[in-house]
């Protein structure tokens, strides 16, 4: 056989990757995913997208399934506490992205510092006179303690105001997050707790919180102001316009390929990389 012809076989051959998302139906997985298998097909890679519907045994069953079929490494947005070591063969390349679980397999990470960006976006809040504050910091498949909590329980704590549980609300991750923040924000009111800003885990659940607000006659920014992750295109499209947290998709997919892509090559990766977080300034916290 030339090797013109082994090079133009060689050329065709499918090298594939998996990719596990907790869900595409929110904006910022939807987007990491999609730059990850773009970036990956530039560099001669397809993409096998899977999703996990944020069920923890889903995504073990997808971690197993994408083994079986043979894929070259695997780039995960886990929703696990543990992931336990026979899931995945010791060597194995895969990158973990936004999110970590306990392993004992040694997996990079790459991903924003949730708790300095939460920390950020409270202390914000509080410089703009805010000192009843709502965090909705995200369902998790298996309930674990987000750095998002500790992040705005700190700047709380920093100026001198206690954290009180009552103010932290986590979905129960049933139905869509703007349906079930309605509920939540909407069941705080019925409660009569005092609040003055809410930060929420999403742009989708940002519109939850208005919807809940406007029920009982408040409005944004004027009663109550408001924070979102995320900043997607609805963060600026939206009326109020909604000052939110933009962490970088494109860059952290990027990133993440490429420590992927070079622990496929055996080359040595960090162990954590931080993609850092900017937030965007709107009218819903003027």
């Amino acid at each position: 056989m030339s090797e013109e012809r082994k090079m133009s076989e060689r050329s065709t051959e499918h090298r594939m990757i998996g990719i596990i998302v907790p869900t595409t139906d929110n904006t910022f997985f939807s987007n990491l995913a999609d730059y990850a298998a773009e970036y990956l097909y530039e560099k001669g890679f397809s993409a096998l997208i899977l999703s996990s519907n944020n069920d923890a045994q889903r995504e073990k069953d997808h971690l197993k399934c994408l083994l079986e079929l043979g894929v070259e490494g695997i780039l995960c947005v886990s929703g696990l506490s543990v992931l336990p070591d026979e899931l995945i063969p010791d060597g194995f390349p895969m990158v973990c992205l936004d999110r970590h679980p306990e392993t004992g397999r040694n997996i990079p990470l790459v991903a924003n510092d949730d708790r300095e960006a939460m920390f950020k976006a409270t202390d914000y809040l509080i410089s703009k006179g805010c000192k009843s504050i709502v965090l909705m910091p995200g369902y998790l498949a298996e309930k674990r303690t987000s750095p998002r909590v500790t992040g705005y329980e700190e700047a709380l704590t920093q100026h001198g105001i206690t954290p009180d549980p009552e103010y932290i609300l986590d979905r129960p991750g049933n139905k869509s997050s703007e349906l079930e923040t309605e509920e939540l924000v909407g069941q705080i009111m019925q409660k009569g707790l005092s609040v003055d800003a809410v930060i929420t885990a999403s742009d989708r659940a940002a519109f939850g919180v208005i919807t809940a607000l406007h029920r009982v006659g408040l409005y944004v920014p004027e009663d109550v102001k408001l924070i979102s992750f995320d900043n997607s295109p609805y963060s600026s499209m939206a009326s109020p316009a909604i000052t939110a947290l933009d962490r970088n998709p494109r860059e952290l997919a990027e990133t993440a390929g490429k420590c992927l892509l070079d622990m496929i090559e055996g080359r040595t990766v960090e162990e954590r990389t931080i993609i850092p977080v900017s937030m965007c300034l709107r009218d819903s916290t003027r």
